[in-house]
């Protein structure tokens, strides 16, 4: 995850749709945590950056919320609220715990069946139409139900760097995977880690100096 929200909106580190959509509060665990998605546009951009929705999808849910102004608001909020219960699940999930599903259960239930795949640049999309404000969150809720009918759900993690909070599949060989990305959380730990260790000696060496003065 990155302090520049234009960034971190377009890192997708989950490994899985509903896990990227958790993770759009970045540094989520810190005193600051910063909204990847304040309005109903970030949200279909944060859709066509994933891959969720086709640029025609997006480009009707832009008309059709511009039009519908106070209709699209309360989707952002089905949005924010959808995202509160992945947190809970994916949260129990990484603690080895089973996740309440009755709230996930309600939210699956008012999503249509799959519709049919369409090829989108180099990869595959679902064939949603572009035409209702809460489209964007099947997508999302379709990767839901396949994480959690899936060995995925027993490899659910939390970045380990202080005051991310992101979440992903662990897919690393030994299960060891630890940070969000080895490139942003990792380094930067490493980093710190790193820095504090030189601290450390440069004031052991500070204080040896100070006792060998005071002996003489």
């Amino acid at each position: 995850m990155s302090r520049d929200p234009v960034r971190a909106a377009t890192q997708f580190f989950g490994g899985r749709v509903c896990l990227d959509f958790a993770n759009t509060i970045d540094w989520r665990t810190s005193e600051e945590p910063q909204e990847l998605l304040p309005d109903y546009a970030a949200l279909l951009s944060w859709s066509k950056a994933r891959g969720t929705l086709l640029a025609r999808a997006v480009g009707g849910l832009h008309e059709l919320a511009a039009a519908r102004a106070g209709a699209a608001g309360e989707a952002l909020r089905e949005a924010h609220a959808l995202r509160s219960d992945i947190l809970v699940t994916a949260e129990a999930l990484s603690n080895g715990r089973y996740p309440p599903l009755t709230k996930i259960n309600q939210w699956l239930g008012a999503v249509p069946a799959q519709p049919q795949l369409v090829k989108n640049g180099t990869a595959y999309t679902h064939a949603v139409p572009g035409t209702k404000l809460e489209e964007p969150l099947w997508p999302i809720l379709w990767s839901l139900a396949a994480l959690l009918t899936s060995n995925d759900a027993a490899r659910v993690g939390c970045c380990q760097a202080r005051g991310c909070g992101w979440l992903f599949v662990d897919e690393s060989p030994n299960g060891s995977r630890v940070w969000c990305s080895n490139d942003a959380c990792g380094n930067r730990v490493r980093a710190q880690r790193a820095y504090a260790k030189r601290r450390s000696k440069s004031s052991v060496g500070r204080a040896n100096s100070a006792g060998r003065r005071v002996a003489s």
